[in-house]
């Protein structure tokens, strides 16, 4: 049977009631699946290295790895009748711009690849990316994963999701003229810290500077 790794990303594990609606969502979609494992961690560089290495040399790799490494992610695997193109499909585009409004990208995704979530592409990388997030972190596939998950969406369904409007905004309002990065970003902060009061401004302050960042690769590219 076909596996796919789901890692949100911290864009969506730090806004709590994103992450909780994806996995319900997730949930609705895909009712034939099994779920193995469940971690929340923290990304140390050498797994964000392997993770993406298929990037190397590309312009946007270093926003990549700082991207992964700004809070913690949840990682889970998904085994199901070719679930790696499934589940894409309901994640919608990689971009966010380009995903549709009924994708979870679409409801939830910020800004270009400030996305949610990462999935395999295809079968074979799937494979390459299960074994490394079982063999390298503390992500246990004999662990039934629908246990946590559903205990995650339970404790956290109810949390507003509150910034996603407000910050892309902001983000149409920079890329005019890529100018006021200081102030867009503490706007972004604001609207995080009203959604996310659980984690510390810091933390909500780096999120906010690697949204920013994401656009900035447009901007270098031309």
């Amino acid at each position: 049977m076909e596996q796919t790794l789901l890692v949100l990303k911290p864009d969506a594990t730090m806004r709590r009631g994103v992450s909780a609606a994806i996995f319900e969502q997730i949930l609705t979609a895909l009712p034939d699946i099994t779920i193995k494992g469940f971690t929340e961690m923290a990304v140390p560089q050498h797994i964000a290295e392997k993770h993406y290495a298929i990037h190397q040399g590309k312009f946007f790799y270093p926003w990549l790895l700082k991207f992964i490494q700004v809070g913690h992610v949840i990682a889970t695997v998904l085994e199901g009748k070719h679930i790696v193109a499934r589940l894409r499909d309901v994640l919608g585009a990689t971009f966010v711009e380009k995903a549709s409004p009924e994708s979870l990208r679409g409801k939830y995704g910020l800004v270009g690849g400030v996305n949610v979530a990462h999935a395999s592409d295809e079968p074979e990388n799937a494979k390459k990316e299960v074994a490394l997030w079982q063999h390298e972190t503390n992500l246990d596939l004999a662990q039934d994963g629908f246990e946590p998950i559903n205990a995650y969406i339970v404790r956290w369904r109810e949390t507003p999701v509150l910034a996603t409007y407000d910050i892309r905004q902001i983000c149409q309002e920079y890329a005019q003229e890529y100018s006021n990065r200081e102030l867009h970003q503490t706007q972004i902060t604001d609207f995080l810290v009203e959604e996310c009061p659980e984690w510390p401004h810091q933390d909500l302050q780096k999120l906010a500077d690697a949204i920013l960042g994401n656009m900035d690769l447009d901007r270098d590219k031309s």
